[in-house]
């Protein structure tokens, strides 16, 4: 596979994976540029989900490394959060035969829309936190049921997860976008585990993929640290409308 890839398409996969870490590191939704990525510059569709996952895990490794040594994880609240997304996850695989991936891209037609403007709506609305056993309870409930859709279908999950420690647990954007890559990251780990035991990684792409994520996700989270809620919230918006167009696309095009 090295042999056959030129070094435009080397090029090519380190800018816009690159630019896919950035977005995913503030945001969440790197998959919707990642993914396509690898499919048009040749990778074989076996080996795309796998070398996906193993760049993304690994380049998401800097991302939440910068929001822990900055204090930006709330481990009190989000610790049980990992352990119900990591349950739900699992319980999401077991159940991903039930809806083709056609009925849920449709089912997103409908919600994304809905969550944009939500958030519009909600925007520049201070509302204070709840109590922290009230917080627990919440994130358990976030993780256990967006987890849940990360196992069962997945696009999406990390910006899912900033809207909902937003609008239920009354979190800030930049709060929201940190906690929300650790437990994103948690269960991408998992997934990442199975695609190396069962060798569906192209480790050559890797390589260039990962140099791209690496520099895309300090420089993201770098601005998450710095700017919080200023970079985090245009960023998240478009990261919904790149959904819903990815979404109209595989639907009816």
């Amino acid at each position: 596979m090295l042999e056959e890839l030129s070094l435009f398409a080397y090029l090519g996969i380190f800018i816009l994976i690159a630019f896919s870490g950035f977005i995913d590191s503030i945001a969440g939704g790197g998959g919707l540029i990642s993914i396509p990525t690898y499919m048009i510059f040749g990778v074989p569709a076996e080996f795309i989900l796998g070398t996906n996952k193993t760049v993304s895990t690994s380049g998401t490794t800097i991302a939440v490394s910068r929001y822990i040594l900055n204090g930006k994880i709330d481990w009190k609240t989000v610790g049980y959060a990992i352990i119900a997304a990591l349950i739900g996850s699992q319980i999401g695989a077991s159940y991903s035969h039930i809806l083709s991936k056609e009925t849920m891209t449709l089912i997103l037609i409908f919600i994304v829309p809905f969550i944009f403007i939500l958030n519009l709506k909600l925007s520049g609305n201070k509302r204070q936190e709840s109590e922290v056993s009230s917080l627990v309870l919440k994130s358990v409930l976030i993780g256990f049921f967006i987890g849940g859709y990360d196992g069962f279908f997945g696009p999406g999950t990390g910006t899912f997860l900033i809207f909902s420690f937003v609008t239920i647990l009354h979190w800030d954007f930049g709060k929201a976008s940190a906690n929300a890559r650790i437990i994103n990251y948690a269960s991408n780990l998992s997934a990442f585990v199975y695609f190396l035991f069962n060798g569906n990684i192209l480790w050559e792409v890797v390589v260039i993929g990962l140099l791209g994520s690496f520099l895309g996700n300090w420089i993201g989270s770098g601005l998450v640290v710095k700017l919080s809620e200023k970079i985090v919230k245009p960023i998240f918006n478009t990261v919904l409308i790149m959904l819903l167009i990815k979404c109209i696309y595989d639907v009816f095009i």
